[in-house]
């Protein structure tokens, strides 16, 4: 458990403290993981023959990292009034890879049976707050590949 709360702490820190864009961090640039340049999706994995698996399609690996730092750039762009103090952790998450995947990647998240207010509102009032995220990847014709839920446990860090 202490290892787990000095872990926490440290991506706190690195992350939310340096105001890290998510792209920036270092396995998403491993990666190349890009904001989207199309309007209406929020991350982009670029075509790359380093990411495709013995089909020549898309490895799920690959789309599983992209689906989860989307989870984190929803929480970013709808929680950037607790900076430093938010702590955001991933407890379950459920996947169907829908098609095969080719070319670039783009995603798009959204809350599942509660909104951003109510999230707030629990944040403020009891520190604490478990939700899911909808995570869609689509391809370059906007065919749905991946669908998947992230379940979030996010607590507020004490000062």
């Amino acid at each position: 458990m202490l290892f787990l709360c000095a872990f926490i702490n440290t991506l706190s820190e690195h992350f939310y403290v340096n105001n890290m864009q998510i792209t920036e961090l270092p396995f998403n640039k491993l990666i190349n993981l890009e904001l989207s340049d199309k309007e209406d999706y929020l991350l982009k994995l670029s075509a790359n023959q380093a990411y495709t698996n013995h089909l020549n399609t898309v490895h799920a690996a690959a789309l599983f990292a992209l689906a989860e730092a989307t989870s984190g750039q929803f929480l970013l762009i709808h929680f950037p009034a607790y900076g430093n103090n938010l702590i955001p952790v991933v407890r379950k998450v459920t996947v169907k890879y829908k098609k095969p995947a080719t070319g670039a990647i783009y995603s798009k998240a959204n809350l599942v049976d509660i909104n951003v207010a109510d999230i707030s509102t629990q944040l403020a009032t009891k520190k604490r707050v478990s939700f899911t995220l909808h995570v869609e990847l689509f391809d370059t014709h906007n065919t749905l590949v991946f669908d998947g839920h992230f379940e979030w446990f996010v607590s507020v860090l004490e000062q």
